[in-house]
């Protein structure tokens, strides 16, 4: 999956600031320029699986939706829609489901939820993230050499895994991501390789032991057809591009009330930010639909907002403190620009290097699935999404 090819617009690099989308030629207003695909990697979280449609995130009103599948927990809007996740996800993705089901049900059935948060938590470092990924790659190990896979449906309590505590928001989400790298490989490492990856992406370390964890859990359940897709490479890949990667799945708009889980769009993800967009997204199903909001002129840049309409009714330091605390850059976008001046003393706090329009150094994604300790260097557009997006 390489960066979307258009007649209405090109990716390019931009001196000292990564890539973007630059538009070919002008751009009359309302003009639709780009539908994304659908998501490499999703999670609808764990308290909304009675209540959102597991194929087009369909979300009404908080009301049980009738169509399900009880041997994977997945809910529908209708038959069709069950039908063509089905098709979709496979024989072997189906498994895979069922099994992670059953898993979490048996886990909390034995009163092993999840953990609490330490209070003297911090964020991990890039040699800390290294060596917990390390020790969860050789428990896994280990416990191959030892003989305990999964290879048939049953045993699903993983007996023996390391952990006790499980987070099925987490385990949903890489599951999604390795199926697809088990079902598209080629498109897969493709779509990873084209978008940013940061180094730490780990909030606190109860956060990075349960991405850890989950990916053991993981291994302990997964047939052996997929173990080749369930890794550490591919597992930290997942997390360190989802941390700027990643758009909200919300109901209704953007701005929607209910902030039902978030996905990855690679060819979404190379729209960057600006405090006065010229691009306006809406979610269609499960997929993105992207088009401008003014005349845009040839060779300008195509922008969203990272703060989901809510540029509007801030100030240039409201705007600038939330996205740096968020999404980790100092905007210097005209509006950033022309309301409060280039930012200097935010600046000299950032420990990561920052450009212009929201681009950092990030950590290489050849390190990651190679599984070598990060080393910083540049790649391309920031994009995250939170719960405020």
């Amino acid at each position: 999956m390489s960066p979307p090819a258009s007649d209405i617009f090109s990716v390019k690099a931009i001196p000292g600031a990564g890539r973007g989308i630059i538009a070919s030629h002008d751009i009359s207003k309302d003009t639709t320029v780009l539908n994304s695909e659908p998501p490499i990697a999703h999670v609808l979280f764990h308290e909304y699986r009675k209540e959102v449609c597991a194929q087009c995130f369909l979300y009404d009103r908080g009301r049980t939706l009738r169509v399900k599948d009880h041997g994977t927990g997945k809910v529908f809007c209708s038959g069709r829609c069950q039908q063509a996740w089905v098709d979709h996800t496979g024989e072997q993705g189906y498994k895979a489901w069922q099994d992670l089901h059953h898993y979490i049900q048996t886990k909390r059935k034995g009163g092993k939820g999840s953990g609490g948060i330490s209070l003297v938590d911090h964020r991990p470092n890039a040699e800390e993230i290294y060596r917990s990924w390390a020790k969860a790659e050789k428990h896994v190990s280990s416990r191959m050499e030892a003989g305990h896979t999964l290879d048939y449906p049953g045993r699903a309590q993983a007996k023996g895994a390391v952990a006790s505590s499980i987070d099925p928001d987490i385990l949903g989400y890489l599951l999604s991501g390795i199926l697809y790298h088990y079902q598209q490989p080629d498109r897969w490492r493709e779509a990873v390789l084209t978008l940013v990856m940061h180094d730490e992406p780990y909030s606190t370390t109860h956060d990075l032991e349960t991405h850890c964890n989950s990916f053991v859990q993981l291994s302990s359940i997964m047939s052996a057809s997929l173990l080749g897709s369930c890794t550490v490479q591919v597992c930290r890949a997942l997390a360190a591009v989802s941390s700027h990667n990643a758009f909200g799945i919300r109901s209704g708009g953007e701005d929607g009330e209910e902030y039902m889980g978030y996905g990855v769009y690679p060819s979404a993800s190379y729209f960057n930010h600006s405090c006065r967009p010229n691009v306006a997204k809406q979610r269609i199903g499960n997929a993105w639909k992207f088009w401008v909001t003014e005349d845009v002129r040839q060779g300008e840049e195509l922008c969203i907002s990272y703060l989901g309409g809510d540029e509007k009714d801030l100030n240039v330091r409201q705007r600038r403190g939330h996205l740096w605390e968020v999404w980790g850059f100092v905007c210097e976008c005209v509006r950033c620009q022309r309301e409060g001046g280039a930012s200097q003393t935010v600046d000299e706090t950032i420990s990561t290097p920052v450009h212009s329009s929201g681009r950092f150094e990030a950590c290489g994604e050849l390190a990651i699935l190679q599984g070598l300790p990060c080393v910083n260097r540049h790649i391309d557009t920031v994009l995250f999404s939170s719960p405020t997006q």
